[in-house]
This record gives structure tokens, sequence and C-alpha cells, in this order.
């Protein structure tokens, strides 16, 4: 804890020493994350805080008392109503407010309705990067493979028009990596700690980035191609592994940087049943849908490396990249996870070894680090990584104390800044 809180208050510090001399970190002034110091003294700020006390109070003997299909359900319903009344904390307004910008996703799905999806998949890499009579796409959605976008297009098409049933869409699919993440963990460490963890899972300081945010879209899919990849090594079961493979080719056309997903489906899949023939008959299944996937998409005038390329390069362009020191980024991102994590992950690293998923998870963040591409705002764009760390608190002895940090933590969070990105 001492070590982490150092981390952060260095990284605030040099960060602001830095923005003194001219250096535009592209981070607002909440240091280590994104946003800006705004206080939210209203009625609003009950929200979070009423969910709090009933999670604190009930959510561990229910967790503790429930049969386990209705922990799960409990669990998904209770991230989304923790999303919800942190994002509350900022007015009814705030919830939607993050998609509504000129760089996000929505920005661009007027003209992508207007070319056709057939020609928007076709000619997607040709204005990842802008140039003279060739207007590029908006900023994440040139920084993202074609789905992500897709999804919103889809969305409105389905007359759902607007930042509203968007943001409900980014909430939906974000909780749903709750019940993923416990059922997993379920089989690789048995109920006692997977009922030990739910408050933790369904309540976690990430809910300020689930709501609302479209990589919580990512995190959800993520974690339930993983989950039915775990359950598919239970069973031997092809269609279960099948369907983790679909959702993890999925996956990554959401995201490019979900191949660092790796580590995890391959701790979890042998986490399950070892390095046995099952499970290599469960990833090879996984893999051809995964492949499978990607080919359907390079039909249709996708390819995900040409793709991967432009991106890279778009950002190694830009000043989002270029005005960033690497070096500092290198102590900023994990100072990041741990605010978005929450102080009971923290307390709870030094038993990361019990964990070999949360150990994957920490692996899969450091080579994003190392890879360099990763500057800042991982806060929300490790979502993905982050939701397989927040069981650790369950391995804490005195859990109760823990609790009440991992929820005080975010509303603290809330009450005092504005998250953007």
């Amino acid at each position: 804890m001492a070590a982490a809180a150092t981390l952060v208050a260095a990284c605030a510090l040099v960060g602001w020493w830095l923005k003194a001399r001219g250096v535009d970190l592209h981070l607002g002034n909440t240091i280590p994350v994104t946003g800006r110091y705004q206080l939210h003294l209203t009625g609003w700020l009950l929200a979070p805080v009423l969910v709090a006390a009933a999670v604190w109070y009930a959510g561990p003997r229910l967790a503790a008392r429930l049969r386990w299909g209705a922990v799960l359900a409990a669990g998904y319903l209770t991230a989304v109503a923790w999303a919800l009344a942190l994002a509350l904390v900022g007015g009814p307004g705030a919830i939607a407010e993050p998609l509504t910008h000129s760089w996000e996703y929505l920005a661009e799905v007027d003209r992508i309705d207007g070319m056709g999806i057939g020609s928007y998949l076709g000619t997607f890499t040709d204005f990842i990067i802008s140039g003279p009579g060739r207007p590029g796409w908006a900023n994440h959605v040139a920084g993202h493979p074609p789905l992500i976008t897709l999804l919103f297009v889809l969305l409105a098409r389905a007359g759902l028009a607007g930042p509203g049933w968007a943001a409900a869409l980014c909430i939906a699919a974000g909780a749903a990596a709750v019940p993923a993440v416990l059922s997993t963990l379920r089989l690789l460490s048995g109920e006692d700690w997977a009922r030990r963890a739910a408050p933790f899972v369904a309540a976690a300081p990430v809910a300020l980035w689930v709501a609302t945010s479209a990589d919580a879209i990512v995190a959800g899919v993520a974690a339930a191609g993983i989950a039915a990849l775990a359950h598919a090594a239970v069973r031997s079961s092809p269609l279960l592994a099948g369907l983790g493979g679909l959702l993890l080719g999925a996956t990554l056309l959401l995201s490019y940087g979900m191949v660092l997903l790796a580590p995890i489906v391959l701790t979890v899949v042998t986490g399950v049943q070892g390095w046995t023939a099952r499970s290599w008959r469960v990833l090879a299944v996984a893999a051809v849908a995964v492949a499978a996937v990607l080919a359907g998409f390079a039909v249709a005038g996708f390819w995900w490396l040409d793709g991967l390329g432009l991106t890279a390069e778009r950002v190694r362009l830009g000043e989002g990249w270029s005005d960033r020191p690497t070096w500092f980024f290198l102590f900023n991102n994990p100072a990041a996870l741990a605010v978005a994590v929450g102080p009971a992950v923290v307390a709870a690293l030094p038993r990361v070894r019990r964990s070999p998923v949360a150990v994957a998870a920490l692996v899969a963040v450091a080579v994003a680090t190392a890879s360099n591409l990763s500057k800042g705002e991982v806060e929300r764009i490790w979502l993905p990584y982050a939701v397989w760390l927040v069981a650790l608190p369950g391995l804490l002895p005195s859990s109760r104390g823990w609790l009440a940090a991992h929820l005080g933590w975010p509303v603290l969070v809330a009450a005092g800044t504005s998250l953007s990105w």
C-alpha cells in the first residue's frame, strides 16, 4: 500500500512538474488518470453511497448463502447499479456525456450508415491515417478495428440511436464481465474463493470507466469468451470452445490490444485441465473459430494485420504519442492501474501467486507498457485485464474492512473528479 501510494503521488507530482515546463501529457490534471478535479457535492452523491452501504452490509452474506446461479445474477445487477450510481454523481447527463465528443465512435455513425456497411469494411483502412482529400476517421474509430464502431451503427439501425442507448450497451456489456470472471474463478480456484470475491468483483472501482466507455464492451466480450473456454475445458465441449473462440475473435476486432489476452487464455484453459489432450483440443477449436472470424472480416474487406500496422503508424504520428515522454508512462501506467483497481487489490498483491490468472493479467499489462503503444488512458484501455485482478481481495483474511476501502475509494474519486479520455 505504501509503495502504491508513493507511486501514485510521485506520478502526480512529476506530471504537474512536467506540465509546468510545457510538456503536454494529455491527461488533464488528475494524473495519473485522465480527467480534471471537480467537486460533486450534490444529492446525486447519495446514489453510490447507498449502493456501497448495501453491498458492504449484505454483499458478503448473500454471496455466501445464495445458490450459485443467484450469486452470478446478483453480481451482474450489482455491477450495473454500481456503475450507474458512480456516473450519477455528475448528474444524469454524465452517464452518456463521454460518448458525445467529436473523437468518439458515435461521431462517425451517420457517415458509416450513409456509405453502407460493405463499403465501410472495404475501405476502413483507407481512412485510418488522414491525408489530402481523405478525411480520416474520428480518433477512437481510427484507433480500433471496425467492429466496435459497427456495433453502434447496428444499434442506430435498430432504432436505438443516440448516446443514451450507446451508454446502455456499454454498461450492460461491461457488467457481463462480473459473472464471467466469477464463474471462471470458481472453476480455477474453487467456489469458496469465488463467493468471497463476489462483492469485490461486482462493485469494483473499475466501474468508474464501465459507465461510460466503449472499452467496457471489450472487457465484457473478452471475459465471456475466456469463461466459455474455461467451461469448455471442464466439459470437453467443442461447442463451448467454438463459442469462446468466436467471442475472442470478435474481441480482436474490437481492440487490437486484445491479442495480449493470450496469457490469460492459456492460463485459464491449462489451469482447469493442465497441459492435457483435452486442453489442446479446446485451444485448437478456439483457434479455428478465431481464424474464422478474422477471415470473415477479411473477405468483407478488412484485414486485421493491415489495420494493426496502420494504426500503430498513426499512433506514432500523433501528438498524443510524441508529446508524452516514454519514461514517464513506464511509471504512470501502473499507477493508473492501481487507481483503477483500488486499495484492496493493491493490498492483496503479495498473494497474487495464488491466482495464476491475475499473474497472467499483470504479464499482459507489462507487455502492453513495453510495446510503447500504451501511453496514458490505460485506466479504461486495460479494463479487459483489470477485471481479472479485482477478485484478489477474496484472498485477504479480513475482508470486511478492505471491502469498505474497495467501495469507498471509487466514491471518493467520483466525488472529486470528472474523468475523461
